[in-house]
């Protein structure tokens, strides 16, 4: 599984990468590839600036604007769920 943080280091991207780091100890996941993606070009492959934090899974962008919700994210990197297109 492959995970990119999309945002240019704003508090909410931050803040998504420590979810993102905390759920992952929090389920043993030591097998996930987790990038951070500050780059605006690469940004915009995905979505507009103005939508970021970006949650990306495995090629899939699941999340803009906001966190998700943590039971929500247990479930995707769980594999419990699929994550869905935003």
């Amino acid at each position: 599984m492959k995970i990119e943080i999309l945002g240019t280091g704003c508090y909410n991207c931050v803040e998504l990468e420590m979810l993102v780091a905390d759920v992952l100890r929090q389920l043993g996941r030591t097998d996930v590839e987790v990038v951070r993606v500050d780059d605006e070009k690469q940004i915009r492959h995905y979505m507009p600036l103005d939508e970021i934090p970006g949650l990306v899974i495995d090629g899939v962008l699941t999340c803009t604007r906001q966190l998700p919700a943590r039971d929500k994210l247990v479930e995707w990197l769980s594999g419990v769920s699929e994550p869905y297109r935003a």
